[in-house]
């Protein structure tokens, strides 16, 4: 019986090695689980936000261009939005509050008027306003 050389006895990993690992394996796996499974619905807030937001700009830039007002008519109750001029779409799926239409106004020379408004899904919440002097689009939470 012949023993081992040196190099085959120092290949491989130690047990307090593949402990270490499967500690940070299952301590990367506890974050995944716990942030990946309860947050889908703050996504989606997050996504409807910005495709809302997207519209203001939008709508904002277009006021720029043409140097005339324009709205944005957003109807929580339909599920739609109206820009001048004419155009029609769908909301995205989430709470919108105030549930009355809401409409947004951009001004040739960049200011901007129109109401905050309340976006959730399920636990999650945001804010989505306009800054009257600027135009621009602010939004809080999520």
């Amino acid at each position: 019986m012949t023993l081992p050389s040196r190099a085959q006895a120092e290949s491989g990993f130690t047990l307090i090695e593949m402990l270490v690992v499967l500690v940070i394996l299952g301590m990367i796996g506890a974050i995944v689980v716990r942030h990946g499974a309860s947050h889908p619905a703050r996504l989606e807030l997050r996504n409807a936000a910005r495709q809302i937001a997207a519209l203001m700009r939008e709508t904002h830039a277009r006021a720029l261009y043409t140097g005339r007002a324009q709205e944005l008519d957003i109807n929580p109750l339909s599920g739609s939005y109206v820009t001048t001029p004419a155009t029609v779409g769908t909301l995205p799926a989430i709470t919108i509050t105030p549930d009355t239409r809401s409409v947004f106004r951009f001004y040739p020379d960049g200011s901007a008027s129109g109401p905050v408004l309340g976006l959730s899904r399920g636990a999650s919440r945001m804010t989505l306003g306009v800054n009257w002097l600027t135009g621009a689009i602010e939004s809080h939470g999520g």
